[in-house]
C-alpha cells in the first residue's frame, strides 16, 4: 500500500487486510480440489484469474506493491500475447509489436510511482504515436499497414491500457480494487450460467445482486452510499458490454467460445468482463474519492 495513504481512514481498518488472503486461500483449495478430480472437473477461466487477482491484492497488502503491479504487469503481457498470436499480422509488423510489448513496463512502472497524470496519456498518445512509426520501419510498399495499426493498437488499448486502471486502483487502495473485482467476478458468474438465455437475464439477475454487494463493502471502501448504488448499477452493464465486445472479436477470429484452449482464446474470454468496468470505475472512484486531493494532502 502506498505510504501516503497509510493515515486514510478508509485505507485500513485492523483485520479487514486479511480478507483477501482469506479469498485467496479459499480459491486456492477450490482450485485445488479441481485439479486432483483429474479433468472430472472443469474450472472457468475467470475463477484463475480471479485467483490470479486475489494473490496480487494480497501481495500488496502483506508485502509490498511493487511486486504485485508486475504481477499485474505478466497478466497484461499474457493477454496481448494470446491476442497477437490470433491475429494477422506480417512480418514487418514485429518492431511494432515489440513497441506494444514494450508499453507493458512503461505504463506499469508509471502506475509503480503514482505518475497519473504522465500514465493516463502513456499509451493513448505516447504508445500511439510511437507503434505507426515502428509498423513502417520495416515496411516497403504500405499494403496491410493500417489494419496492422489498427490490430496493434487495439490490442495494446483493451489488453493493457484497460487493464491497468485496476492496477492503478489498487495503488490507491486493494478494497477499492474489490470493489470491481468481487462484483465483475459475480457478473461473471452469471452470465455463464445464463448465458443459454441471452444477456438480458444475466443482467437482470445481477444488478441487484451487485447493488446489493456495493453496500456490503462499504465500510472497507468507504465509498458513500449513494456512489456504491450507482457503482453496483454501473459493473453489471459494463461487463455486458466487455463481453460482447470480446464475443464478437472471438467470432471473427474463428475461436469458439464453447471450448477454449490454451492460447486460443482462453486469457482473452476470461478477462473480458474487466476491459470496459475496469478504466471506467476507475475514474468513478478516483473523481467521488478525490484521490488527487489525498495525494496532494500528504505530499506525494
Amino acid at each position: 500500500m502506498p505510504e501516503h495513504l497509510s493515515s486514510v481512514e478508509w485505507a485500513r481498518l485492523g483485520w479487514r487486510e486479511f480478507t483477501p488472503l482469506v479469498m485467496l486461500m479459499s480459491l486456492s483449495v477450490l482450485l485445488l480440489f479441481v485439479r486432483l478430480s483429474r479433468g472430472r472437473l472443469r474450472p472457468p477461466g475467470y475463477l484463475r484469474y480471479l485467483w490470479a487477482f486475489l494473490l496480487v491484492f494480497a501481495v500488496a497488502d502483506f508485502v509490498s506493491f511493487t511486486p504485485a503491479v508486475w504481477l499485474l504487469a505478466f497478466i497484461s503481457f499474457r493477454a496481448l500475447r494470446e491476442y497477437f498470436s490470433l491475429v494477422d499480422l506480417r512480418p514487418e509488423d514485429r518492431l511494432g509489436v515489440l513497441g506494444a510489448y514494450l508499453s507493458i513496463p512503461f505504463m506499469i512502472y508509471l502506475v509503480q510511482i503514482g505518475w497519473y497524470g504522465f500514465f493516463i496519456i502513456s499509451i493513448p498518445v505516447y504508445a500511439f504515436i510511437v507503434i505507426p512509426y515502428l509498423v513502417t520501419v520495416f515496411d516497403e510498399d504500405g499494403r496491410g499497414s493500417l489494419l496492422s495499426i489498427g490490430i496493434i493498437d487495439f490490442g495494446l488499448f483493451f489488453f493493457v491500457y484497460c487493464l491497468g486502471h485496476l492496477a492503478y486502483l489498487a495503488y490507491y487502495s486493494s478494497w477499492l480494487a474489490l470493489l470491481l473485482l468481487l462484483p465483475v467476478a459475480f457478473c461473471k458468474f452469471v452470465s455463464t450460467r445464463c448465458s443459454r438465455w441471452g444477456r438480458l437475464p444475466g443482467l437482470l439477475i445481477g444488478l441487484p445482486a451487485v447493488v446489493g454487494l456495493s453496500l456490503l463493502l462499504r465500510p472497507w471502501t468507504g465509498v458513500p452510499c449513494g456512489p456504491a448504488i450507482f457503482v453496483g448499477v454501473l459493473i453489471p452493464v459494463l461487463v455486458q458490454m466487455g463481453e460482447r465486445t470480446v464475443a464478437m472479436i472471438e467470432r471473427d477470429l474463428g475461436i469458439d467460445a464453447g471450448n477454449l484452449e490454451p492460447g486460443r482464446g482462453r486469457v482473452l474470454d476470461a478477462l473480458a468482463a474487466y476491459l470496459f468496468a475496469a478504466p471506467i470505475v476507475f475514474h468513478y472512484l478516483r473523481w467521488i474519492m478525490k484521490f488527487d486531493e489525498l495525494v496532494l494532502g500528504h505530499g506525494a
